[in-house]
């Protein structure tokens, strides 16, 4: 008769990885709970793209999904290395649970991000899920990890419906969201004019953006005076400019980032539109800034996440890390914070279990480097903090070249998010409460007790 059973034979790097510190005699006695079963003739586990790792005894692998060769390359980078020091520094403290941050390109296109992300969870056998920059490719993985059962830290995507309308379970934001930005810096730049001139990217995270700082603008009274949709990656923005050079606008938005936000601003300094206009922008950071006009935009206004002058020990994180890199930024203190808190709700969770790791983040406060406390809010899963509008400054009060912001408004992450009841956040509960997360198809969750 034949036999229908599963083959739930493991190989021996995946059983040293689930037994970890029991090693074999401990397995045998609990009767292998640790292990997790492959189908007989599955193909062989693809080796990581990039593979991080740090400390001994059971292990932990955290999926870092990021444009590493897109457009947002230098930003991924960027928070991969927040990422790597503070697992490094997590280990120095307690090396009893090893680490091991697992890379994968999305290319920052969200087909990309879906195949990388099926990729971790099946193949590369990744406890969990974080990263991304693009917005689009977010809303993306987060889809992708509700389907597979995952959790999912989303680090530096920003479009507010992540943790709204489009939200799931599993999701976790770290950054702030367009929401929040938009309620730092558009009182800031209202002070500056109340006629707009809106140049957008043509994607999740610009339009979101335009429309938060549009619904704060004509609820001030003010005007938008013309906007334009540009193309993701657009060279020539001359048409869309010189149509703003005619209008009356006293503020130049730009909700774009990247290298079509460094494109543009430099294209509107060269038809002189930063002589009578205003300019400021949903977000920005060194990361970008570095290739847009500093000089000639000194004062202008942008969405900012964090900087060393933050407060509260903001230094220290700045710091630490600042080894290993040309110049500090929000982008590496995003990938810093997210890595901490994964390790610190992992272990307290006592388990890489989808839903206790879930419940571990949900109302987690959490040192955010910043004059106050944060926390991950149970309604929507967004990191509830301090969010700033920061302004570029002359070469005179840099803190080192290719530092060109400081922190001109702050307000608070209550505030900035806005409560529970507002639409948005809302619609984000009515899905985080009603969706059931389920056992993951073919794992076993790490024991980290």
């Amino acid at each position: 008769m034949d036999d229908h059973r599963p083959d739930t034979s493991v190989d021996r790097k995946e059983f040293l990885r689930r037994t970890g510190a029991l090693g074999i005699a401990g397995a045998a006695t609990l009767g292998f709970p640790l292990l997790e079963t492959r189908i007989a003739g599955a193909s062989p586990l693809l080796p990581a793209r990039d593979v991080i790792a740090a400390g001994g005894g059971a292990t932990v692998k955290i999926g870092h999904i990021d444009g590493f060769s897109g457009v947002y390359a230098a930003a991924s980078q960027s928070q991969q290395h927040g990422m790597e020091v503070a697992v490094a520094e997590a280990m120095k403290k307690n090396n009893r649970i090893k680490y091991e941050i697992i890379k994968g390109d999305d290319a920052s296109a969200a087909a990309t991000g879906t195949t990388e992300a099926k990729r971790l969870i099946s193949q590369e056998k990744v406890d969990l899920l974080t990263g991304c920059l693009s917005s689009a490719v977010g809303l993306a993985v987060s889809a992708t990890a509700s389907q597979n059962n995952t959790f999912f830290l989303a680090v530096g995507t920003h479009d507010t419906n992540i943790t709204g309308p489009k939200a799931h379970r599993v999701t976790f934001r770290q950054t702030c969201s367009n929401a929040m930005l938009a309620n730092a810096i558009a009182p800031e730049l209202i002070k500056h004019g109340k006629k707009w001139y809106l140049l957008v990217a043509d994607y999740a995270f610009g339009t979101d953006g335009a429309a938060r700082v549009k619904k704060i603008l004509l609820a001030q009274g003010g005007q938008v005076v013309g906007e334009d949709l540009h193309k993701l990656g657009e060279t020539d923005y001359s048409s869309y400019l010189t149509k703003a050079r005619n209008t009356d606008a006293n503020v130049l938005f730009f909700s774009n980032y990247g290298p079509d936000c460094q494109n543009s601003t430099k294209a509107a300094v060269q038809l002189g539109l930063h002589k009578k206009m205003t300019f400021g922008g949903i977000l920005s950071g060194n990361d970008v800034a570095v290739g847009m006009p500093v000089d000639d935009i000194v004062g202008s206004i942008w969405g900012y996440v964090w900087g060393p002058e933050a407060g509260g020990n903001a230094m220290e994180v700045y710091n630490a890390l600042k080894p290993g890199t040309t110049e500090v930024d929000w982008r590496q203190y995003l990938g810093y914070m997210a890595a901490r808190n994964i390790i610190n709700r992992v272990n307290a969770a006592g388990t890489t279990q989808t839903e206790k790791v879930i419940e571990a983040f949900e109302n987690y406060h959490y040192d955010a480097a910043k004059k106050s406390g944060a926390y991950f809010r149970k309604c929507d899963h967004q990191a509830i903090q301090q969010t700033y509008a920061g302004v570029i400054v002359p070469k005179s009060k840099r803190r080192s070249p290719n530092e060109f912001f400081t922190i001109a408004a702050t307000i608070g992450g209550e505030y900035a998010a806005e409560s529970c009841a507002a639409p948005d956040n809302a619609a984000a509960e009515k899905i985080i409460t009603s969706e059931k997360v389920g056992a993951r198809e073919g794992y076993t969750p790490v024991s980290t007790k």
